[in-house]
């Protein structure tokens, strides 16, 4: 199963609050924390999902566009 990146959000408890609307339709995901603890203005945390669920993914955050 290839993973891919979906979006990226600033902080962790950002990426969490959709990982969980996700996770809720059924779509499994990894986060990825690329933040630096030195300068957190840098990196961020990707969202990635199977290539399989991008595109219910994309529209599920599409509909969720407050998320």
């Amino acid at each position: 199963m290839k993973m891919v990146t979906l979006s990226s959000y600033p902080t962790m408890p950002d990426a969490m609050i959709v990982q969980g609307m996700l996770e809720a339709h059924g779509i499994k995901t990894v986060l990825s924390d690329q933040n630096n603890p030195y300068v957190p203005v840098f990196g961020g945390v990707y969202i990635m999902v199977s290539d399989d669920d991008y595109q219910r993914a994309r529209q599920l955050l599409d509909e969720h566009q407050d998320a």
